[in-house]
């Protein structure tokens, strides 16, 4: 019976209108709220998250594409004054505060690539898979589409080729306060391997990025031991130092969460946002409740297909039963 009640909420949520279809937090300062709380937000993220990995928000021109019939979208911004190009890129690894970073550029007015746009950006991805297209260009169509700050699709060295381009590099306090947190972030890699994460086209998509992402660039390249702490521990150290040794100082901003506005407005030369205190969110237990979710849907997928059985078995069943009472009574 829980399994059977999780799947009808889990339809409902995902077949429902909500208001808006990003799951960028709209509380500031998610380490403040209770625990429950958080966790109930995550679910919601989950439910989120599934959305756009069936490929809910996927735009009709993308689709298009991705299905052989038509070509790739290069420029999807009706004015052009909102064409641009790539300016800041984040480099700092998951779980470093990259998703709080992310809200701090569009406060200050960047329009940013991070978890909620990838989904949506599943044909630059297959091309550039597919190799229809290159990093630079991929850039250039991004920037065409409106976006001016990425986390998802450029490397150091991208940034190091690039001059015009700054980039930051978020960390935490300690390596080990790094592992913690991205262990309980890494079993997503897991997720998607299973069903039927795995039978979505979105999923198989960007399952290059996402293999990328939580298996090679958190190990040096070492994908089998991407959930094994001392070697996440050591890749956080080499990593970090890699990106300070490629890029040049007065276009690199080693970036701590906790220093708050006054660093990254000072190295982006804009005002600090008057009454705004710097964003802190996706917190432990936010993460865990969205994990929770996601796992859950690993668990019961199967029942989706049986209820409309159910249905079909039940209904006619109580009509029938109905019928007899009716009778019965009549009588």
């Amino acid at each position: 019976m829980k399994c059977i009640t999780a799947i009808i909420v889990a339809a409902f949520l995902i077949v429902i209108d909500f208001p808006s279809s990003s799951a960028r937090p709209t509380n500031l300062q998610e380490q403040k709220q209770a625990n429950w709380k958080s966790a109930l937000e995550g679910i919601y993220v989950g439910v989120e998250t599934l959305k756009a990995l069936m490929g809910y928000y996927q735009d009709e021109d993308v689709d298009t594409y991705l299905n052989g019939g038509g070509d790739l979208t290069i420029d999807a911004m009706e004015n052009e004054e909102d064409q641009t190009t790539i300016q800041i890129v984040g480099l700092g690894l998951g779980r470093t505060g990259t998703t709080s970073l992310a809200i701090a550029l569009e406060i200050l007015k960047y329009t940013v690539i991070h978890d909620d746009e990838q989904t949506e950006l599943t044909d630059l991805f297959d091309a550039i898979e597919e190799e229809d297209i290159d990093d630079d260009y991929m850039h250039e169509i991004l920037g065409l589409r409106g976006y001016n700050a990425t986390f998802k699709t450029a490397d150091y060295d991208y940034v190091a080729q690039h001059p015009e381009v700054k980039a930051i590099l978020s960390i935490r306090d300690t390596p080990d306060k790094y592992v913690d947190s991205w262990l309980l972030a890494a079993p997503f890699m897991t997720i998607l391997e299973k069903r039927p994460f795995c039978w979505m086209s979105t999923v198989q998509t960007l399952i290059p990025s996402f293999e990328a992402e939580y298996k090679h660039e958190t190990t040096n390249g070492k994908p089998k031991d991407y959930l094994d702490r001392e070697t996440l521990r050591a890749n956080y150290v080499s990593y970090n130092r890699k990106v300070q040794e490629a890029i040049p100082s007065d276009r690199l901003l080693t970036f701590n969460a906790k220093q708050g506005w006054e660093p990254l407005c000072e190295f982006l030369g804009v005002a600090v946002p008057e009454g705004i205190l710097y964003p802190h969110v996706h917190t432990r237990a936010k993460l865990l409740g969205e994990m929770w979710f996601l796992e859950l849907i690993t668990w019961i997928w199967p029942l989706a297909g049986l209820l409309p059985l159910i249905c079909i078995i039940m209904i006619p069943t109580y009509y029938t039963s109905r019928v007899r009472v009716i009778k019965s009574k009549s009588n």
